[in-house]
């Protein structure tokens, strides 16, 4: 296992963190990236957005009432989106050891949301399938209130509802199979929205 830096993701994992994560199904780390990574990620996003495309539902093809987002996939070769991969990478070698997720890989990607844009209920994995672990949104926006709405609404294991604002270098970490939405917002919304698989990698 690769050993994580001071500041990565994998250092701030605790007891209380793996219990929410397998009682209630989700848990949320704040200042969750060292801030250089975090403004070298708004401006990767920022830079990228000519390259962000309609976004596709799991079965295939762009349905515009369903999601409304645009994406970019993080490749290895980008210079702040490659670090954020690395990131993943050691929170699934963390999960790996303390939960035995048999977690194989992690891929993300930009997400941007217009205003008014959303994302419908849904869940990560598709029927019949599992290859999502584990899922995670991290925000790239600056400034954020109750009253620029864009909540994501997440369902936990005792079928509570939670909603969770969009704030700047907040992390939510999620089990797959949650049910979960991303409401309108009033504002331009921007994050990074990963997954931890349990398959290979597609040739």
């Amino acid at each position: 296992m690769t050993a994580p830096s001071p500041f990565s993701l994998a250092s701030r994992l605790d007891e209380q963190f793996f219990e929410l994560l397998t009682t209630q199904g989700f848990c949320i780390l704040d200042n969750a990236l060292d801030s250089s990574l975090f403004q070298a990620l708004q401006q990767e996003s920022t830079v990228l957005l000519p390259e962000f495309e309609a976004a596709k539902i799991s079965l295939g093809g762009t349905v515009n009432s369903i999601r409304r987002d645009r994406t970019r996939w993080l490749e290895a070769e980008d210079v702040a989106g490659g670090m954020y991969l690395q990131q993943l990478q050691q929170l699934s070698e963390a999960l790996n050891q303390s939960l035995y997720l048999g977690i194989r890989r992690a891929e993300a990607h930009y997400a941007h949301y217009d205003t008014g844009d959303f994302y419908k209920l849904h869940r990560d994995n598709p029927a019949s399938q599992n290859d999502r672990a584990i899922s995670t949104v991290f925000y790239l926006n600056e400034a954020w209130s109750h009253e620029d709405g864009g909540e994501l609404r997440i369902q936990d294991y005792q079928q509570q509802w939670h909603a969770l604002l969009p704030l700047a270098n907040r992390l939510v970490i999620f089990q797959s199979d949650l049910l979960h939405e991303v409401c309108p917002a009033n504002r331009p919304r921007k994050s990074i929205a990963g997954w931890l698989r349990r398959d290979d990698v597609l040739l």
